[in-house]
């Protein structure tokens, strides 16, 4: 068993409480403002180091039968980690941290490097394993609503044993840990709803309006068909009546399909860049509604990720239709750039009408467009905000990414 050091001083114990209490804080902030997993598990992994005398810490999810690696700190990058860690569990080496998962209580072993050294069925991990200094071993299971989420690996320098206070805060830790692990599995379950819901709704406007549409001119075809059958008189104007109800159809058909597909995937965006197809879906939009349509767009965001990119058009394009629909407005302002501060990058995207607003209300719970524009803005750790303001109303994106170099 792991024991307390048998002589500690009380500043000393005093100092590492309050390290102790200051690391909780900050790792509690850091998942309250994650911007992705593995970042807010880094960063728990390294407050957990720099708190207590721990050589290394190891954040692993466990999830359908895999682990991976979530976040760490002291040991030495290895992308094939998790390739290696099967490989021992094939040849028969006992993870401790498995036995944690399973059984949702901590375990504590002493003495545990010199053991997985002396042991051959962790000989893929000896060189990762060998390379901090470090002797006991504590293993931290996530659990969070009950379920076992993944495991906080503690490996204390040598002559380090952990005793109750240590504990518990590691148990404080991992509770941080499995906070963002749930977090994200929330996100991207709200962001999947979203997305079948888009494509619920696109199967309806392709039901609604080409189906129909074609199956229109399928009839159109059979009458067309029976006016010039052999045997059969019948005058030109007839004929030319049919065959142009039919090219209606058709070219109606076809534009609804280019809308559904513009819909799909953008071909603006990825002919010339967000700046320039934002800029593109204003003036449509100004020529069709007459709304006075002003747009400020950072330079150099077509060197942003395409998925992102894609997002922020969408979430541009849904407050627009928005606007039209709802805010009787006639001015709009359309921002994108950096909104960042001595802490942290970030990427700000507004759009201001001069309209009626909410009037106090509160945005309509589970309308599709404001789920699907929420919903992108979680997928990449941001925010969305909806709010008054006297007048109309403004619809406020926030994002924690760095903008490309020269983007301002």
């Amino acid at each position: 068993m792991c024991g307390e050091p048998l002589h500690p001083g009380r500043s000393e114990d005093d100092r590492r409480g309050q390290r102790r209490l200051a690391a909780i804080a900050r790792a509690a902030s850091s998942v309250a403002d994650a911007g992705s997993l593995s970042v807010t598990l880094d960063v728990v992994a390294r407050e957990v180091v720099q708190a207590e005398h721990i050589a290394a810490v190891q954040i692993l999810r466990v999830e359908g039968g895999t682990m991976r690696v979530v976040g760490k700190a002291g040991f030495t990058d290895a992308e094939d980690f998790t390739d290696r860690l099967e490989e021992c569990r094939r040849l028969g080496a006992r993870l401790m941290f498995v036995e944690a998962f399973r059984s949702r209580r901590r375990i504590v072993v002493a003495h545990r490097k010199a053991a997985v050294l002396s042991d051959p069925s962790w000989a893929p991990l000896h060189a990762i394993m060998g390379a901090p200094r470090w002797d006991c071993f504590v293993a931290v299971p996530l659990v969070v609503r009950g379920r076992a989420v993944g495991v906080l690996n503690a490996f204390y320098e040598p002559g380090e044993n952990p005793g109750g206070a240590a504990l518990e805060f590691l148990d404080a830790m991992a509770d941080q840990a499995a906070m963002a692990v749930d977090s994200a599995d929330l996100l991207a379950r709200s962001r999947h709803d979203a997305q079948l819901a888009e494509r619920a709704r696109l199967a309806r406007e392709l039901h609604d309006s080409v189906v129909q549409q074609v199956f229109s001119m399928r009839m159109q075809a059979k009458a067309l068909r029976s006016q010039v059958a052999s045997g059969r008189t019948s005058s030109p104007e007839r004929v030319q009546a049919v065959a142009d109800e039919l090219l209606g159809l058709a070219q109606n058909a076809l534009a609804d399909l280019r809308s559904l597909v513009h819909q799909l995937h953008p071909v603006e965006l990825v002919e010339r860049g967000l700046a320039d197809a934002v800029r593109a879906h204003a003036d449509s939009v100004r020529s069709m509604s007459g709304l006075c349509i002003d747009v400020e767009v950072a330079e150099r965001l077509d060197l942003l990720p395409a998925e992102l990119q894609e997002d922020l058009y969408r979430i541009v394009q849904e407050a627009l239709h928005n606007v039209v629909k709802h805010a009787h407005a006639t001015q709009v302002a359309i921002r994108i750039g950096g909104a960042g501060d001595a802490v942290r990058d970030q990427l700000l995207v507004e759009i201001t009408d001069n309209g009626t607003g909410l009037d106090g209300r509160p945005p309509r719970e589970g309308a599709l467009g404001l789920v699907s524009m929420q919903a992108r803005a979680r997928g990449w750790g941001g925010r969305m905000e909806i709010r008054d303001t006297a007048p109309g109303c403004r619809v406020e994106v926030m994002i924690p990414v760095a903008l490309p170099g020269g983007a301002r």
